[in-house]
């Protein structure tokens, strides 16, 4: 019997940086970063300023939503199964209800409106709550458990290149609308109009 065989899988799991729990503890460290820098020009109120705002909120709300979907999708029912925890993973599951809902707040909202700044520290705050109990009560527990992370890492870091690839042709379409609808007012302006007396005319 080799001694990797009495350790939990989970404990050497941690050494290869792609590991479920390392892959999503770096998602919490890039999305913290990102509250940051928020909370850094949350007051200021000249367009440039405003932008910024929109593209951290919006860079976030990705991050979480691509986050939340990979936990609930892969890494929460593979840890159901191995721990006896279903008031710790009950709780994750409704802070993910609450995260989700702000955000689809937020998508709507631009930097100009009141409750942006609001809204978006609260989920700030929530996601925080949020990450220092999936790291000091959740992690810790999946990492001494008989769960393959490795491998769980893998399935989760190719669930987010799908994810990855489905967004980009999103992104192309817009602008594709945009020229077709340029390139039929640009054929009507090009087609020449009879003249009034002479559609009277040809109508009478």
């Amino acid at each position: 019997m080799k001694f990797t065989d009495i350790v939990p899988k989970g404990i050497f799991a941690n050494s290869s940086g792609d590991d479920a729990v390392s892959l999503l503890t770096a998602d919490h460290d890039k999305v913290q970063e990102l509250f940051k820098q928020f909370d850094e020009i949350k007051d200021v109120t000249d367009a440039r300023g405003l932008q910024e705002k929109q593209r951290i909120v919006a860079a976030a709300c990705a991050e979480l939503t691509v986050h939340t979907q990979l936990e609930e999708e892969i890494f929460y029912p593979a840890v159901r199964r191995i721990i006896d925890e279903a008031d710790l993973m009950n709780e994750a599951q409704v802070e993910h209800d609450g995260a989700k809902a702000l955000i689809e707040q937020l998508s709507r909202m631009t930097a100009k409106n009141e409750m942006f700044n609001a809204k978006f520290t609260v989920l700030a705050e929530y996601v925080k709550h949020h990450i220092n109990e999936e790291q000091t009560e959740m992690f810790p527990k999946v990492r001494l458990a008989e769960l393959d992370l490795a491998q769980l890492g893998q399935r989760m870091t190719a669930r987010r290149q799908e994810l990855a690839q489905a967004a980009r042709p999103a992104k192309r379409r817009a602008p594709a609308k945009k020229q077709r609808v340029a390139a039929h007012r640009k054929s009507r302006a090009a087609t020449p109009r009879k003249p009034a007396a002479r559609r009277h005319a040809a109508s009478a």
